[in-house]
C-alpha cells in the first residue's frame, strides 16, 4: 500500500494563473516548519504544498524512516509533484534544497530556489566546517540524530539553527517539532561527490539563498551550489541555518517574494 504523505495546501488569497510552488523542509524537520511562509506567500498571490517526507510530520513512515533513502525522499518528492500535476517553483531547504536540485535536474520546473542547501556535492564541506568551528554543536546533532536523546535540547538548536536574539519561545517550538532523521539518507551524502557539481544550463530561474550565520553550511558551500546553476548567490546576513523559521523569516519571505515577481 503506498504511504500517505502529508502535503499541506494554502491556496493564494486571490485567484491566480501563477504556477504553484511546492516547498522542501530539511532533515529532522516536517512541512510544519513553512508555517508562515505559506502565508506570507498566499498573501502575496501564490498558491503553496509543502511536503512532508516519508516518516516526517504527519506523513506515514515512521516505523520505517531508519532505512528511508535518499531514492525514496525523491520518490516522495515526484508523489507530491504528481499530485499537483502542474510545474511547481521548487523551494527546497538543507537537505530539501539537495532533493529538489535532483528534481530540476531532470523534469519541468518552473523555477528554482534554494536555501541554505546542501550543495550538490553533499555534505563533506559542512561536516568539515563543524567539526572545526563548532565542534560541539556537531557533537550534539550527532547525539540527537544517533537516538541518543529523545529531544533536542534548544541551547543546542539555538545556536546551531537560529539567527541571535530569536526568542526562545520559537526554539522551543521548533525543539518540540523537531525528529530523527534517517541516517542512511544522510550518509549517502557523506562521501564528496564533486562530479555533481559540474555547471547546470537551467532554463528556468534559480536562487541560491545562504544565512550569514549558519553554523552548519559554510558559505563556500553557498558558493559552490551557486556557481553549479551559473547564479550569484544571495545573502541574508544575519539569518540562521532555520531562516524560515527564525526572528529573519519576514526578510526570507519579502527576498521569495521579490524573486518571484519576477518571474511570475
Amino acid at each position: 500500500m503506498p504511504l500517505q504523505l502529508e502535503l499541506i495546501h494554502v491556496n493564494a488569497a486571490s485567484p491566480s494563473t501563477r504556477p504553484p510552488i511546492l516547498l522542501l523542509h530539511g532533515a529532522f524537520a516536517g512541512a510544519w516548519c513553512w508555517q508562515q511562509v505559506q502565508q506570507d506567500l498566499a498573501t502575496a498571490g501564490w498558491e503553496s504544498y509543502a511536503l512532508s517526507l516519508r516518516g516526517h510530520g504527519n506523513s506515514d513512515g515512521a516505523m520505517l524512516l531508519a532505512s528511508a533513502t535518499m531514492n525514496d525522499y525523491i520518490a516522495d518528492v515526484q508523489v507530491a509533484l504528481d499530485t499537483i500535476g502542474r510545474p511547481c517553483v521548487l523551494i527546497g531547504h538543507s537537505l530539501g534544497g539537495y532533493l529538489a536540485q535532483h528534481i530540476a535536474e531532470r523534469q519541468d520546473v518552473a523555477a528554482l530556489a534554494l536555501l541554505a542547501s546542501i550543495p550538490p556535492y553533499g555534505l563533506s564541506g559542512s561536516l568539515t566546517f563543524m567539526s572545526a568551528l563548532h565542534p560541539n554543536l556537531l557533537m550534539g546533532l550527532q547525539s540527537f540524530a544517533l537516538g541518543h536523546t529523545q529531544k533536542p535540547e534548544s541551547a543546542l538548536l539555538q545556536h546551531l539553527l537560529f539567527a541571535k536574539d530569536t526568542d526562545m519561545s520559537v526554539v522551543d517550538d521548533f525543539a518540540q517539532h523537531a525528529q530523527l532523521e534517517s541516517m542512511a539518507a544522510l550518509s549517502e551524502l557523506w562521501m564528496p561527490q564533486f562530479w555533481k557539481n559540474m555547471p547546470k544550463m537551467p532554463s528556468f530561474p534559480v536562487l541560491v539563498l545562504g544565512a550569514g550565520d549558519d553554523s552548519i553550511i559554510p558559505y563556500g558551500d553557498v558558493q559552490m551550489t551557486a556557481q553549479a546553476w551559473g547564479v550569484s548567490p544571495v545573502m541574508l546576513p544575519e539569518a540562521g541555518h532555520a531562516m524560515m523559521c527564525d526572528r529573519t523569516q519576514p526578510l526570507l519571505s519579502e527576498c521569495l517574494i521579490n524573486w518571484l515577481a519576477q518571474i511570475a
